[in-house]
């Protein structure tokens, strides 16, 4: 379906350029039939989407290396874990809590 969407608009934009120069000679009317043709690839591509389908998106920075815990991946699916701070940047909880120095609990 996308395809036939692309070169739908691709006819189309041959046909307006076509329709502009009707009264013109040969030359004129394969000029605009080609302006119109590439400018029906054009707005065809962007609204079937073709080219989007053949670009990959990365998953991680171009310099964060996963599985370190510092891609956002990576920071989603520790998040619990390090309460919503990259890893290894603040001190961790005591076992027993904040308060297990205080004179009354030793």
């Amino acid at each position: 379906m996308r395809k036939a969407m692309f070169f739908i608009f691709v006819v189309v934009g041959a046909a307006v350029g076509l329709a502009s120069a009707l009264t013109d000679d040969w030359g004129v009317k394969a000029v605009m039939m080609t302006i119109g043709a590439v400018t029906g690839a054009a707005i065809g591509g962007a609204i079937s989407g073709i080219t989007a389908c053949g670009r990959k998106k990365r998953q991680f920075d171009s310099e964060a290396l996963p599985g370190l815990g510092t891609t956002p991946t990576d920071m989603m699916d520790n998040y619990w874990r390090d309460k919503g701070r990259s890893p290894l940047t603040s001190a961790l909880e005591p076992e027993h809590g904040r308060h297990q120095f205080d004179p009354d609990k030793l």
